[in-house]
């Protein structure tokens, strides 16, 4: 359902192997946890803008929402 409503087309549903040949091996992305603890089965395209899963330079953009 998730898959096909995405107006982006950003999401992709296929088998892992399938994923990792299409995307590759990426598994790190802040702000999730560092791959080796949790062993995501998951394959992302990151963004030029991506920072790595240890990046501490984020901030909160608007407190009233949180």
């Amino acid at each position: 359902m998730c898959v096909e409503s995405c107006p982006l087309r950003a999401l992709d549903l296929l088998p892992i192997d399938e994923l990792k040949a299409k995307y590759g091996e990426i598994r790190d992305v802040a702000p999730l946890p560092d791959s080796s603890y949790t062993q995501p089965n998951i394959a992302l395209r990151l963004n030029n803008n991506a920072k790595p899963t240890n990046y501490q330079g984020g901030f909160l953009a608007n407190p009233k929402e949180v």
